[in-house]
């Protein structure tokens, strides 16, 4: 689970809680937001089980 602090950091994501996964969603400027996101991931030692690119028409976050 991403504590609530860390959730606050990804206001401009959303975030689905389907135990015991919590799913992102959302658009992200460019790649180092990417690799940023992935780095926060990492350094709470939370475990990262996939990223996927959506075609745009699929983007749940619009």
């Amino acid at each position: 689970m991403i504590p609530d602090e860390v959730l606050a950091e990804l206001r401009d994501l959303t975030v689905s809680v389907e135990p015991p996964e919590t799913v992102l969603h959302g658009n992200l400027p460019d790649q180092s937001a990417v690799v940023g996101l992935i780095s926060r991931i990492h350094g709470l030692g939370l475990r990262l089980i996939e990223v996927r690119r959506l075609p745009a028409d699929d983007d749940p976050a619009g």
